[in-house]
């Protein structure tokens, strides 16, 4: 007999993950490393935490799928490297704030670029949150008070091609064939850990360590973040959250998920002290509020649409 799903425990779960994931910008925060160092970190020390979940499930990781499927796992590792330094560097520029809401129009470029790569069909309500998300980036980014070369608008950049390369990841995710979640998220964590690795080292040309001159109470505090960051951020709550997402309502994970960037909008404010203009704050309501109700307004109508909305929460934990 088939054991029934307890969904309101389900939902308590994804509600506390969704919450774990809107602390993400407040443990970067206090991280004395590069951005890609950080994602050299969080990629190699979480892939390292989900093999050993496996390995206690009794599950083996499937070489001849990631080989069949290998020029796409190249592809989603680079962009996923480049999507969490955008995203970092995104907080470190500007704030919390600007780079958490900006990442999060992810929804919206996943939609554009599934209308040319899928035929999907933009609808008028789409193409109005579009409209309004756009509105939504130039009010975050303040860029009508303080100018186009401020770090406030350069932080909006890096969230929103961040969020772009967000949206290549989950596009191309949907080219793999016959690969488990678990598998591709593994090549895609160590390809993206070589690739950093290779940037800090070679090019960046800074230390994957912390510098020894800091503050003891700063150097012990960053290890902290990065360790909590890699093993239950990246490794723990990916697990957990994959499995609520698995079992909960589409509409359901999209109402709840939102609940990540609403945390971090707190944290930021009340906590890093990151203020935010009524007009910013605006802008963040604009673009959240445009990309939960596209998220909503979808139907099963439309030609892959329910798959790409699936797709897209599966994929939400590399925030």
């Amino acid at each position: 007999m088939e054991r029934q799903i307890d969904v309101k425990k389900e939902r308590l779960k994804l509600i506390l993950i969704s919450a774990t994931f809107g602390t993400v910008g407040l443990f970067t925060h206090f991280i004395p490393l590069s951005s890609a160092a950080i994602v050299f970190y969080r990629a190699l020390l979480g892939g390292a935490f989900i093999v050993v979940m496996m390995k206690i499930s009794g599950k083996d990781i499937n070489i001849k799928s990631m080989r069949d499927n290998l020029a796409i796992l190249v592809l989603t590792g680079f962009f996923m490297a480049l999507n969490w330094v955008l995203q970092f560097e995104a907080f470190k520029v500007s704030s919390v704030a600007i780079g958490t809401v900006c990442y999060n129009m992810m929804p919206i470029f996943l939609l554009i670029i599934a209308s040319f790569m899928f035929n999907e069909r933009i609808t008028i309500k789409s193409g109005f949150c579009i409209f309004i998300a756009t509105i939504g980036v130039v009010l975050v980014s303040n860029v009508i008070n303080v100018g186009i070369k401020s770090n406030e608008v350069l932080g909006c950049m890096y969230g929103i091609i961040g969020a772009i390369f967000y949206a290549l990841i989950v596009t191309f995710n949907r080219k793999l064939n016959q690969i488990e979640t678990h598998d591709k998220v593994v090549f895609q964590f160590a390809f993206s850990a070589l690739i950093m690795a290779i940037y800090v080292g070679f090019i960046e040309k800074k230390s994957f360590l912390i510098d020894n001159s800091l503050p003891q109470n700063e150097i012990v505090v960053g290890v902290i973040c990065m360790l909590i960051l890699s093993f239950f951020h990246t490794g723990f709550c990916y697990v957990h959250y994959f499995n609520a997402v698995s079992r909960l309502k589409a509409e359901t994970v999209a109402i709840l998920t939102y609940i990540d960037p609403v945390v971090a909008l707190f944290l930021s404010y009340f906590v890093l002290k990151e203020n935010m203009t009524a007009l910013q704050f605006l802008g963040a309501v604009l673009i959240l509020g445009s990309t939960l109700f596209n998220e909503l307004s979808k139907t099963s109508k439309e030609i892959g649409v329910k798959q790409s909305l699936f797709d897209s929460l599966r994929s939400k934990f590399r925030r």
